[in-house]
């Protein structure tokens, strides 16, 4: 790589400037400058709001007297070293360690105690037991944050010299300020940047919650309000990296290759006026574009897959076939909350639509709805190739044909001549009319999209030749917005017993920050296929070893907006999907993320992925205890297990306390009934449960409550279950070998999980299997499943929407993960503890 540490090292020999080189102990050089300056103005107006709210006596307390932010000189004040910072204070436990600390330290956030105080969601208190009364706004943490990098502006000179043979950008980013768990280094808590950012559709506008200093996702007074959830971007200076360097910029997830590809790494903060960059007035303008074409794409598909379509040309690039900016999101007014806030439209997640002022449908044609595998649930499937003949799970994950257009579109509400639309899911006749074809199906669209954040500045662009947009995705919410992808993926690969690893999921789960794509090469500004590291992790330059840090068990989990905690799975995706460019024979597809092969709308995703057994895993719930596990979507049974279990409260089998019924889908959960004297399960059928008549309905009020350590243990149980009914993964590996994985997920497969609940040590029926078994749990947490055989499935002869499925082996389970108390139908109670847990 052209970065080399003996050039940082003999820098920081000559006394000059290295931005964000913490580990180097090195100043800024001199500059003239008057101690009180303009960048100050804010942050002083920040300290006089906060001061008397408990923040004079936090700063007085942890810096044991030295610094006070009433000071009527406050930028002195804040250049002071703090010699004997106390660390002990609630909320600075992971304050960057290099002394002496200071208020403000030039170019360094993460060593800026007065920028990790605003930013820091872990400081609550004033250091003397009590909460503070008032906190930081966003707009004024991004004051500090100007003034870190402002109060001793570097020339670009001094930059390039920073750069050495590395070339310089403007580029942009999404950031996020994290505690050391969270960073890229894991030594302290910094800031982290990516390429890629993305924010959340919401059914209401955006309320950032000062306190947690994040935008809160839910209302907890109104469980069916979604909020959206913006992301804050920036530009910088940063310099071209050749080669991953995880002892000094990252990325977090290093993978296969990265040693030969490029990386932006952020050096110095871009914002108006003549405190950024020394010698230089800048003028700065960030925009946004944003672009839903899901409909456009996919009649263009149509008609190029020789289906008849009447919607063509000029008409495709008029909404609501292609949707654009801030119809889908705008960048915020800077006044509440800094500049660079990009926040969705709020708004239904579907709505009906219209065109040339009628209610806009397709043609279902005959001879679309005859190819094999077309229908998926009643869906249409517009996916290209081969149809599958079996199982295979992972495998379907990443194929080698491109996403052109929405995987699937919803074709159940029917549009009649005199305009009436009729709801097919409470048609008695519905599969005949959806396999026959030759309706009119109304069209749905959503307001999700992908597009680019960019910024202008005239008095650089004569001065650096490159100038890179950040990539966003406007996506669905986060059922799971407390548990973070990265966090699971390293507790899945380095803590799961390696025995049971390997089939622990149906789909592993990996975070998008470990694929490497290129921004939307389709959209009108600066993505390169070949730039692939967009969705990379980064930190400032700063060297020393990496520290591994794990959440702590008790540790309740931070949503953020970068690609650590979405989703790797883009197949097609649920915050992005992919594209795929062929090029010469023999070399790699290239892959680049697009949102216009998501769901239209993306209600269908979100239904069918869950249906599959938590498709992406901790992003969406696993709806598998909904549905029934006689599936049949592809035109054969393609068993899903249950992974990730929903308890019967979030899936409204019983009601949440004070609550009542509240499924997160707004689909009712399983029952059990008795028919002709023999127990069967009545659930809501598949094939017409349709998210878009539910939509007004879906909640994450309870999911949301599910954190990390949860969620492990969740899977933890089900898989200590699935041990217990004999089925052992190293057997199977010996019997299956390569094929192990899918057959063991097809064992797991034959049992349905029909009840999930936590339970008390003093639980009554836990008790009853203590004493028949004279085994205790040990675990904190203890779960009770109920879980079957299925027989034959049958339609409700009283309700179209159900299907009933019987009941063939009925067994009941106490877990802790580690020890299984097990009775096969009305036998003895046995105990199991042969799972491997190490």
């Amino acid at each position: 790589m052209v970065l080399s540490r003996r050039g940082l090292v003999k820098g920081a020999a000559a006394g000059g400037l290295l931005l964000g080189f913490p580990g180097l102990a090195v100043q800024y050089e001199a500059v003239a400058a008057p101690s009180s300056r303009p960048l100050v103005d804010p942050v002083a107006d920040a300290c006089a709001r906060l001061a008397d709210h408990g923040w004079r006596t936090l700063f007085r307390t942890v810096t044991r007297g030295v610094v006070d932010i009433g000071s009527s000189n406050l930028a002195a004040e804040l250049a002071k070293p703090v010699p004997d910072l106390d660390r002990s204070v609630p909320g600075f436990e992971d304050f960057a360690p290099t002394l002496p600390a200071r208020g403000i330290q030039p170019g360094i956030p993460a060593r800026s105690l007065l920028y990790h105080a605003f930013a820091s969601p872990h400081v609550t208190t004033d250091g003397q037991g009590r909460s503070l009364g008032a906190f930081p706004s966003l707009a004024e943490i991004e004051a500090v944050e100007n003034y870190v990098y402002g109060v001793r502006p570097p020339t670009l000179e001094r930059l390039r010299e920073i750069a050495g043979e590395n070339p310089l950008g403007v580029v942009v980013f999404a950031l996020d300020y994290r505690d050391a768990t969270g960073s890229v280094h894991g030594r302290h808590a910094d800031l982290c940047f990516s390429r890629t950012g993305i924010t959340r559709m919401g059914t209401t506008g955006p309320h950032y919650n000062a306190r947690l200093r994040q935008f809160a996702p839910l209302d907890p007074k109104q469980p069916f309000t979604f909020r959206t959830v913006p992301q804050r971007f920036a530009p910088y200076i940063a310099m071209q990296v050749t080669g991953a360097d995880s002892r000094t910029f990252g990325p977090r997830d290093v993978v296969t290759g990265d040693d030969e590809r490029t990386f932006w790494v952020p050096l110095h903060k871009l914002f108006p006026g003549r405190e950024c960059v020394d010698g230089l007035d800048l003028s700065l303008a960030l925009d946004s574009h944003l672009t839903n074409e899901k409909l456009k794409k996919m009649h263009l598909f149509l008609r190029e897959q020789g289906y008849p379509t009447e919607w063509t040309g000029k008409d495709l690039e008029k909404f609501p076939f292609t949707i654009r900016d801030k119809k889908i999101a705008a960048l915020l007014p800077p006044k509440a909350h800094g500049s660079g806030v990009l926040a969705p439209n709020p708004g239904p997640f579907a709505h009906r639509a219209r065109f040339a002022g009628e209610w806009l449908s397709f043609n279902v044609s005959a001879d679309l709805v005859q190819d094999p595998g077309i229908l998926y649930f009643s869906s249409v499937q517009l996916i290209p190739g081969s149809l599958e003949t079996e199982p295979t799970y992972l495998e379907g994950t990443a194929p080698d044909n491109d996403r052109r257009a929405p995987e699937y579109v919803n074709i159940r509400h029917r549009l009649h001549g005199d305009g009436r639309l009729e709801n097919l899911n409470l048609n008695p006749d519905m599969d005949t009319i959806v396999r026959e074809g030759g309706y009119r199906a109304q069209h749905w669209v959503d307001f999700a999209g992908d597009g680019f954040v960019a910024v202008r500045c005239p008095q650089l662009k004569s001065e650096i030749d490159t100038f890179k947009p950040a990539f966003c995705s406007v996506a669905p919410p986060d059922f799971f917005p407390h548990v973070n992808q990265h966090d699971l993926a390293v507790w899945w690969r380095t803590e799961v017993p390696e025995a049971i690893r390997a089939a622990l999921w149906a789909v592993p789960p990996h975070p998008l920050s470990e694929f490497r794509l290129a921004g939307d090469i389709t959209l009108p500004e600066g993505f390169d296929i070949y730039d692939d590291t967009l969705t990379a992790v980064l930190g400032h330059p700063a060297p020393g070893e990496p520290v591994a840090r794990p959440l702590p068990a008790g540790a309740r989990g931070r949503y953020t907006g970068l690609p650590d905690a979405a989703a790797g799975v883009t197949d097609p995706g649920w915050e992005v999907s992919q594209g795929i460019v062929y090029s010469e024979p023999g070399l790699p597809l290239q892959r680049y993320m697009q949102a216009h092969s998501l769901g239209t709308p993306f209600l269908e995703d979100v239904k069918l992925c869950a249906a599959l057994g938590s498709y992406w895993p901790s992003v969406a719930p696993d709806a598998t205890r909904t549905f029934s596990p006689l599936k049949d979507a592809p035109g054969f049974a393609y068993p899903w297990p249950t992974i990730v279990p929903l308890t019967d409260a979030e899936i409204g089998m019983e009601e949440a306390a004070g609550l009542g019924r509240l499924p997160w889908d707004g689909i009712r959960g399983p029952e059990v009934r008795t028919v002709d004297g023999r127990q069967v399960v009545a659930y809501q059928d598949i094939d017409r449960a349709d998210y878009i008549t539910t939509q007004d309905r879906l909640t994450a009020h309870l999911t949301a409550r599910v954190d990390l350590a949860e969620t492990k243990s969740r899977v933890l149980a089900m898989s200590a279950v699935y041990w217990s009914l004999g089925i052992h993964d190293p057997d199977f590996v010996t019997r299956f070998g390569d094929k192990a994985v899918v057959e063991i997920l097809k064992a797991k497969s034959a049992w349905a999980v029909l009840s999930f609940t936590a339970v008390d040590v003093d639980d009554t029926g836990l008790a009853q299997a203590r004493q028949a078994t004279g085994s205790r749990l040990t675990g904190t947490r203890r779960y009770r499943v109920r879980i079957y055989r299925p027989g034959a499935e049958s339609r409700d002869p009283d309700d179209i929407q159900k299907v009933l499925v019987q009941i063939e082996e009925d067994v009941l389970a106490y877990t802790d993960g580690t020890t299984v108390l097990l009775r096969r139908g009305g036998g003895r109670w046995t105990r199991d503890s042969t799972i491997p847990t190490a």
